[in-house]
């Protein structure tokens, strides 16, 4: 009887991950509606952003850095198809970002289905800036990193896969 109790305890670090998730997910999701509702920055937004990026620019060759040049060229292009395309690129944000949510409440509460919306929505959330821009425009050091902490994180949750298939024989 004591192991069917210990079987059936939530083990501490899928709590852990689930809480970083959350919190991660939940602002991203609160982002995602705060900038729908606003609606598109307006020129005078835009003009600080251009700004900014371009005394990042100039800061960049100052230091002759050709990684840092090419790194803000791309995301002023990025930036800039994210503003022309804000409506569907917060809506697919706030979409992709509620599959994460519910894929990390579904695996808190032991089910296993939970762990492949992770999957789809690491994935998605991944891929989500070449629906907006081209493929070249992406840099490459942006797509490794959020792929390893994707990955990190997906790593995390499979380390409570057994019990997640545990708590749904229960069932």
């Amino acid at each position: 009887m004591t192991e069917q109790v210990e079987s059936s305890k939530r083990p501490t670090g899928l709590l852990v991950v689930f809480i970083l998730t959350v919190i991660s997910t939940s602002l991203s999701i609160l982002q995602a509606l705060g900038s729908l509702l606003a609606g598109p920055p307006d020129k005078a937004a835009i003009n600080e952003v251009q700004t900014e990026l371009a005394k990042s620019m100039k800061v960049a060759k100052e230091i002759d850095s050709p990684f840092l040049i090419d790194y803000i060229e791309k995301m002023g292009i990025i930036t800039s198809d994210t503003i022309e395309n804000f409506v569907f690129y917060h809506s697919l944000s706030f979409v992709f970002f509620g599959i994460g949510l519910a894929g990390a409440i579904m695996m808190y509460r032991g089910m296993k289905l939970g762990f492949h919306l992770y999957i789809v929505y690491s994935f998605l959330t991944l891929i989500q800036y070449y629906f907006i821009t081209d493929a070249s425009n992406i840099p490459l050091v942006l797509l490794i990193t959020n792929g390893l902490i994707s990955l990190l994180f997906i790593y995390l949750y499979s380390r409570h896969l057994s019990w997640m298939t545990s708590r749904e024989l229960e069932v």
